[in-house]
């Protein structure tokens, strides 16, 4: 009999054992690919090149406190600012109360000229900024609801006390597949009587070298005042919103942690109790003339294989879940699911460990046995 087919027909003598531990250890290194792949996302967001030209402007204590809707003229003055906008979080919702996808109120004008990288037709821009209830919606949010151009819905309010009926008059592209909707500021605020305050606004500097002049320029100008700023990059208030989250990093590096190594510890269990059934095998392969060695192979290759086709399994349960729609499962926190080569590259290493140390550990017990004192353990 082969090496390989003799490590294969001993890996299938206890099937069920076998199927059991290929399961835990896909489940197990589903679970570490899952648990990296969030943490990517979330400490590297989807942000396109254009990004790094573009400021956001909030109170220094909270995104949830707002400023005087005034700021935004002053801020239009600053040298080397391009263009500014309101960016006003209205967190409404369409018929499903379960999925709250990002919905800002703007400045219709300026919006897509400062977040150049989402793509609108100039006829369907023209008649949204002329209507003071129209919306543009994104194509993945359009899809979602089956929306076409002419249709009205209505955004409940869910933050604020008003209802908004609203138009949809165009249908913009976005790299990052984000499924958002943007209408009229001035809409908003009449429907509250006048609401004249801004949570935040969106800055688009002129040029690259101007981000820190122009970041501290605006802090600067509303120092002392009783509404003080807080100007960061478009990335940093992202990883900011983030970090409120607590140690993401510390967090998820630690569960892994704990998966790898209790599935570690699973695996050196079912292997110890499958070598201890085998002693008397162990001891006729001895006789017969294998080295210590060969019998260590057999033993290292026989978990190795087991915990191949677990990560086998677990790899195939993290590809089936790049198909999951995972801006709606997360409510738009992460809008896709993505590992990358590095991810999987850890998920296979980690399955690999698992399966060598498994082996090893047992086998090398087993081994140094002699013939005499394992034929004594079996009786």
């Amino acid at each position: 009999m082969g090496f390989f087919r003799f490590i294969w027909r001993n890996a299938l003598r206890n099937k069920r054992r076998t199927g059991l531990t290929v399961l835990s250890i896909g489940f197990s290194l589903f679970l570490l690919t899952a648990l990296i792949t969030f943490m990517d996302i979330l400490m590297h967001p989807m942000l396109q090149d254009e990004s790094a030209l573009r400021l956001i402007v909030m109170r220094n204590t909270s995104l949830a406190d707002d400023m005087p809707l005034a700021y935004r003229e002053k801020i239009r003055r600053v040298p080397n600012v391009e263009r500014v906008s309101v960016l006003q979080w209205y967190n409404g919702v369409y018929k499903d109360p379960d999925f709250i996808f990002p919905n800002f109120a703007v400045d219709a004008d300026q919006i897509f000229d400062i977040i150049t990288e989402q793509k609108i037709d100039p006829a369907q821009e023209a008649a949204f900024v002329a209507a003071r209830t129209g919306a543009v919606a994104s194509q993945a949010l359009v899809k979602r609801f089956g929306w076409k151009i002419g249709d009205t819905i209505t955004l409940q309010g869910t933050i604020y006390p008003a209802d908004l009926e609203l138009k949809i008059l165009g249908i913009f592209s976005d790299p990052i597949h984000q499924e958002s909707m943007y209408f009229h500021y001035e809409y908003m605020s009449e429907a509250l009587g006048g609401y004249g305050r801004a949570s935040s606004f969106s800055v688009k500097v002129k040029d690259a070298a101007s981000v820190p002049k122009v970041s501290q320029a605006i802090d600067a100008l509303f120092r002392s005042s009783p509404a003080e700023t807080k100007t960061e990059t478009e990335k940093a208030f992202v990883l900011g919103f983030i970090s409120m989250l607590g140690n993401i990093q510390m967090i998820i590096g630690s569960v892994a942690g704990v998966v790898v190594f209790t599935m570690l510890l699973v695996s050196v269990s079912t292997m110890a109790m499958t070598v201890r059934e085998r002693l008397r095998e162990v001891a006729i392969l001895k006789t017969i003339g294998y080295t210590q060695h060969t019998i260590l192979a057999l033993v290292i290759g026989e978990a190795v294989l087991i915990s191949s086709l677990g990560t086998g399994v677990g790899l195939l349960l993290a590809k089936s879940l790049t198909f999951a729609d995972m801006n709606r499962i997360t409510q738009g926190f992460i809008p896709i699911f993505a590992p990358t080569a590095g991810t999987y590259a850890a998920a296979v290493a980690s399955g690999l460990v698992i399966g060598l140390l498994a082996g090893f550990l047992p086998a090398r017990q087993a081994v140094n046995l002699t013939i005499t004192a394992a034929m004594r353990r079996l009786d």
